[in-house]
């Protein structure tokens, strides 16, 4: 009879550790799974705020001096949740920190959409209006310009329509192929103004086009162009070198003065840490 007992004595305590140990093992694989996601979702808002960074950088000018008081809006909308994103990843919150990521790539494949069609007008008007005068006074620079700026935007319309084709919800990589395309189109308005001022240089003179600095070529281009396109040409070629007329761009007017009260999302979060 004691032999008995102790031995269901032992099995009993058996049971017990296995039970215990099985315990053990389901919090752990438990906590290892809630890590492992907490990891997952700060690796994906680490990403996407690197991303963004450059998506707001290469849209930042063209917005600034070529954008519509709507679109300035926007675009400092896109700007504040940028800053909020930034905010919520230090406080740890990932998840809420790549929701507003996303919020903001979406504002900027709207506002990417716009401004890509308004560069792709002004390249393919540059070069159109440059590419008569250039085969009339058969300047070799000039048309080999022209002919480098339509390839460049026709590489542009390709990235856009790349971009435009990806499925809806892949933001960043629609954003890529936005900014590919935007490179492509500034480049292709360098050639355009480059194509403008070599066109006109009288037969006969020498041409050191190709060996202005920034500076230099924007006192060329004003002497060559009428009265009413002066401006016009000089914000170009500003714009084309991801540069602003003013003071600030708005992306650091932002950064200076965030009015992130203006984000309704931002009172959520501010009443979520009360």
């Amino acid at each position: 009879m004691n032999f008995l007992y102790g031995k269901l004595k032992v099995i009993l305590t058996v049971s017990i550790i296995i039970l215990f140990i099985a315990l053990n093992q389901n919090t752990a694989n438990a906590q290892r799974t809630k890590t492992s996601q907490k990891a997952g979702e700060q690796r994906k808002a680490e990403k996407g705020l690197k991303d963004n960074r450059y998506f707001i950088y290469f849209l930042d000018s063209t917005i600034t001096n070529f954008g519509t008081d709507q679109e300035k809006k926007k675009f400092k909308e896109a700007c504040q949740r940028d800053i909020i994103s930034h905010l919520l990843y230090m406080k740890y919150l990932f998840k809420e920190s790549y929701s507003e990521i996303r919020k903001t790539q979406k504002i900027l494949i709207d506002l990417y959409q716009i401004c890509l069609k308004k560069d792709l007008d002004m390249a393919k008007n540059l070069l159109n209006e440059a590419a008569p005068k250039s085969l009339l006074s058969n300047n070799v620079k000039a048309t080999a310009y022209i002919r480098l700026g339509y390839r460049e935007q026709k590489s542009a319309e390709i990235f856009l329509n790349m971009g435009d084709n990806y499925k809806e919800t892949l933001y960043s990589l629609r954003l890529y192929q936005y900014l590919k395309a935007m490179k492509n189109a500034k480049h292709s308005k360098r050639y355009g103004l480059l194509a403008t001022v070599e066109s006109r240089i009288p037969a006969g003179e020498k041409s050191e086009t190709e060996q202005l600095d920034f500076y230099q070529f924007n006192e060329k281009l004003q002497k060559i162009s009428t009265p009413e396109k002066k401006d016009y040409y000089s914000l170009i070629h500003i714009d084309n070198y991801y540069r602003i007329k003013g003071e600030l761009s708005i992306y650091e007017a932002v950064w200076e003065k965030s009015d992130l009260h203006e984000v309704e999302d931002y009172k959520k979060y501010l009443s979520d840490d009360d």
